[in-house]
């Protein structure tokens, strides 16, 4: 494993400690992600993320009016400025691929 993932790994597994994620939580997820195609793993694990990402948005818009100091708002726009590219980059790679493999080669002609 190379140094930033070992860095994301520490820094994400110590922020679940902090909230008290539970093992069998995160091996029902890993048992989610073992179902799917391993080439849409990650996209599979981003977009479950992202739908999370939007929930606590929604529900924070609900506490907070959105002030310019609060520190949890600014959290938000950035991850979900994050989260709208992601998933409008996922459907354009779904699209390219899915006009690539309709194509008709030339020398399938």
């Amino acid at each position: 494993m190379n140094d930033p993932a070992r860095d994301a790994l520490q820094q994400v597994e110590s922020a679940a400690h902090l909230y008290a994620t539970a093992e069998n939580e995160i091996a029902e997820f890993r048992e989610i992600l073992a179902r799917q195609h391993p080439n849409d793993r990650g996209t599979y694990a981003c977009a479950a993320l992202d739908r999370v990402i939007t929930d606590i948005a929604f529900d924070h818009r609900t506490e907070c009016d959105g002030g310019a100091d609060c520190r949890t708002c600014a959290g938000m726009r950035d991850a979900l400025t994050i989260a709208v590219a992601s998933v409008r980059s996922m459907i354009a790679d779904e699209m390219t691929w899915r006009n690539r493999r309709n194509r008709r080669w030339f020398w399938n002609r």
